[in-house]
């Protein structure tokens, strides 16, 4: 289980006071492979997304809430309508690269 609060990373196991505060979201890959991430539920969207991405293993992800829309990791996950115990489902994105002599760039798709 990666747990996250606002700003910081960190693994630790899901017990304590702190758990009033948070919300565990299970986080799953097309393959099936799936993760238990627990947030704080303050935190922003960007930290539930680097808390899959860390404990997933994958470094590009998109994030799609249980009623099959992209979550914008510039929101708050208080004000995205998550729930403790949701199901979100985690979309492996493609990085591509190009490069020249003197500079290069890198996106997804």
């Amino acid at each position: 289980i990666i747990s996250i609060q606002p700003q910081l990373a960190m693994k630790r196991k899901a017990s304590g006071p702190e758990e009033a505060d948070s919300l565990k979201l299970e986080v799953s890959l097309p393959s099936g492979r799936y993760e238990s991430v627990v947030v704080s539920q303050f935190a922003r969207l960007s930290d539930l997304k680097i808390a899959a991405q860390q404990s997933l293993g994958q470094r590009f992800l998109r994030l799609a809430a249980p009623d099959g829309r992209l979550l914008d990791q510039t929101g708050s996950l208080e004000l995205s309508g998550l729930q403790n115990g949701d199901s979100l489902a985690a979309i492996a994105l493609q990085p591509k690269i190009a490069a020249t002599c003197r500079a290069f760039a890198l996106w997804v798709v």
